[in-house]
């Protein structure tokens, strides 16, 4: 059945084109070595230590450019067309503003050791134009030269059809033999993250955060902030904490780290604004660990990207950037007029719509699957008294954890939830498994569990790792989307795109909540295609 739209153009309620502070484009270092782009009404301006040196487009409003520089900042990589995990082409710029053409393929990072240029095309590792090796595995990434310029760092993810896909290591690729050394390797015990470059007080060093879980919120295992030498060992592990650090950026002084954090829910009773006052950007002092909050809550528009001195630096491509003082992410993230398509979707958050005792932080995957269904393959409720957020009925919430039949098949398959607790049917049951590791093991989406719950319920479904273009096209059919991506930090979170907006943005039911930070009401959101960081999709 197709699903209906709610407006070729929309309006939702009265939202203001009201303008941040942080929309404003400015620069906000004159370091040579920093390279950043923001979007002009031409495309992406390059900007190289404060200046601008040239303008990229981009062949779909959805997707951004990025770009590096070289330490004395002669010299520019540019990727375009990127869509948070990689490009389609590569530029360089000269100081001059003078482009030329390098490459055309799956690129997903470029670094310069003096003028001399790496980049990873796919599995390919490239040096001044001459492949040097591969890097096996989900786009491969690099973060720069090792010191002595004979090796690059890298970050490495296996080659998988589930959530192990966003999986990290770190590894050295030595230029002369091709071979990569393993130096942060993720396993079932530890798993590692957000990995970044920063040269400490000139000796260069790789930050990373470390967990024993693939989702967010996943268990009760801590994390932890750590900073690593170039060889891989490790020389700070700070900042334990029960919560979940979407991303952190160590100051090349020495004397400061950023990081972005999120409250985890583990007592359902407490409601899901139990971390209001704590969600958000910190700043804290390494010689004293004092932490001072510059940015409340957490935005899914304005990324936490430097540290200068004692300031975090916020922003992305597409809003620009701005230092972190006293801002709100309501604020930042704040309504825009909407024109675009919007499909009607009923809404179901996988926390708060669903029975009082059960944890749905592992049941993104099966939620989606039941959105993308409900008035349509399943028209009939089956919904739930729940007590959070406030006392009410949801009236698809059973769905999720309890058996029910629907043409020939009943859903009668038990998988424990988050917790590993309960016997749980439905599309929990169906969809999710053991397949994310861990020590112990907790379950999540199997990919093709996704398709195969979906298919069983009637709905024609697509798989497969979509451009924008096509997503429009099947929003354009009546059709939703479902992505699983990295939505702004960690591993595989799904949710369902239901329409689009002229911009490039993508309105979404976010099964997580509002910017996927446990919030209750995650419906009708509109985030950029980089911050879904989509490789595997659903429409049906």
């Amino acid at each position: 059945m197709t699903k209906t739209s709610l407006a070729l153009v929309v309006a939702l309620g009265t939202l203001a084109a009201a303008v941040s502070p942080a929309q404003a484009a400015e620069p906000y270092s004159s370091n040579p070595a920093q390279s950043l782009t923001v979007r002009s009404g031409s495309g992406y301006d390059v900007v190289v230590g404060g200046v601008k040196r040239a303008t990229f487009g981009v062949s779909d409003p959805a997707y951004t450019v990025r770009s590096t520089s070289s330490a004395d900042g002669a010299h520019a990589a540019v990727i375009s067309d990127f869509d948070g995990t990689s490009g389609s082409t590569l530029h360089t710029v000269d100081r001059y503003g003078k482009s030329r053409f390098v490459a055309r393929g799956a690129i997903t990072s470029a670094v310069f050791h003096g003028a001399t240029l790496a980049y990873a095309d796919g599995e390919d590792v490239v040096v001044d134009g001459k492949a040097v090796g591969k890097l096996k595995g989900r786009a491969p990434q690099l973060l720069g030269f090792t010191s002595d310029g004979r090796g690059l760092l890298a970050v490495q993810h296996p080659d998988t059809a589930d959530d192990s896909t966003y999986v990290g290591s770190l590894v050295r690729f030595d230029l002369g033999s091709g071979a990569a050394k393993p130096l942060i390797t993720s396993d079932a015990t530890s798993l590692y993250r957000d990995f970044k470059l920063v040269d400490v007080k000139g000796e260069r060093h790789v930050s990373f955060i470390k967990h024993n879980e693939i989702y967010r919120c996943g268990g009760a295992d801590p994390q932890w902030l750590g900073l690593a030498s170039e060889d891989g060992q490790v020389r700070e592990l700070i900042g334990e904490t029960r919560h979940h650090y979407r991303s952190a950026v160590w100051g090349a002084d020495g004397a400061n780290v950023a990081y972005e954090v999120m409250g985890c829910v583990s007592d359902k009773t407490l409601g899901p604004d139990q971390f209001a006052a704590f969600n958000g950007v910190y700043v804290q002092d390494l010689a004293s660990r004092k932490a001072s909050r510059v940015v409340e809550g957490l935005s899914f528009n304005y990324a936490l990207t430097g540290v200068e001195g004692a300031e975090a630096v916020i922003g992305s491509p597409a809003k620009g950037y701005v230092k972190a003082t006293g801002l709100r992410a309501a604020t930042l993230d704040g309504g825009v007029t909407t024109m675009g398509r919007l499909n009607r979707a009923e809404y179901i958050h996988q926390l708060w719509d669903t029975r009082n005792e059960f944890n749905g932080n592992s049941s993104c995957g099966p939620t989606s699957a039941v959105i993308d269904l409900v008035t349509y393959q399943l028209p009939n409720e089956f919904g739930v008294q729940v007590s959070q957020p406030f006392s009410h009925f949801s009236k698809w919430g059973r769905y999720i954890t309890d058996e029910f039949s629907n043409r020939g098949t009943t859903f009668n398959r038990t998988m424990a939830d988050w917790s590993r607790t309960g016997s749980w049917k439905g599309a929990h049951g169906w969809i999710t498994g053991y397949y994310c590791g861990g020590n112990p093991a907790r379950p999540c989406a199997s990919w093709e569990s996704e398709r195969d719950f979906l298919a069983r319920n009637g709905a024609a479904v697509q798989q497969g790792n979509f451009t924008p273009a096509q997503v429009r096209a099947f929003l354009d059919q009546g059709k939703f989307v479902i992505m699983s991506g990295t939505w702004g930090s960690t591993a595989g979170h799904l949710s369902v795109v239901i329409g689009y907006h002229d911009n490039g943005q993508f309105y979404v039911h976010d099964t997580y909540g509002a910017g996927t930070d446990g919030s209750y009401d995650g419906a009708n959101q509109l985030y950029s295609w980089n911050y879904i960081a989509p490789v595997q999709m659903w429409a049906a």
